[in-house]
């Protein structure tokens, strides 16, 4: 499920920031350290944050906002986007969903180890060195735009744990 487009107006300056030094690639005790707060500060906001614009999982997630809203701008895209099967679109579009490696590994009929090479292969294919690399360079080429191959818009669906 998509979810609703987030409305730049109800971010904050302070969430503004955080999302730009996520997307920046800093760990919390970087983002503590420049905004002069506790690391355990950070962390709460960045969960408040996931909450507020309907993202789950990973960091990657909320850079990947960040770039979308232009708080941090992506970059010039150098060279030609890769092209992707559409497995590795399909596991591109897991990455950004903020999915784990475990819960690609279940969506998917996978061990985790098969998992964390085929995201490993997926990231260096990209030339990116993390999620928030991949997420950058995505940005910069459209590859998860709605009208990419087989990629539409952002969701935060994520695999239901059993009860």
């Amino acid at each position: 499920m998509t979810p609703p487009p987030v409305d730049p107006a109800h971010v904050t300056a302070r969430e503004k920031q955080m999302l730009t030094l996520v997307a920046q690639g800093k760990s919390n005790k970087q983002i503590a350290d420049v905004l002069c707060v506790a690391p355990t500060s950070v962390r709460t906001y960045l969960v408040m944050l996931r909450h507020k614009l309907g993202v789950r999982g990973h960091r990657a997630t909320l850079a990947r906002v960040a770039f979308r809203l232009r708080y941090v701008h992506p970059g010039t895209a150098e060279g030609e986007a890769p092209a992707l099967t559409r497995d590795e679109q399909g596991l591109l579009r897991d990455v950004a969903d903020g999915l784990t490696l475990n819960e690609i590994a279940a969506k998917n009929g996978e061990s985790y180890d098969q998992a964390k090479v085929g995201v490993a292969r997926l990231l260096s294919k990209l030339g990116a060195d993390d999620r928030i690399e991949a997420m950058r360079i995505c940005e910069q080429h459209g590859l998860l735009n709605e009208d990419a191959d087989g990629c539409g818009p952002p969701h935060a669906a994520r695999p239901e744990k059993a009860a």
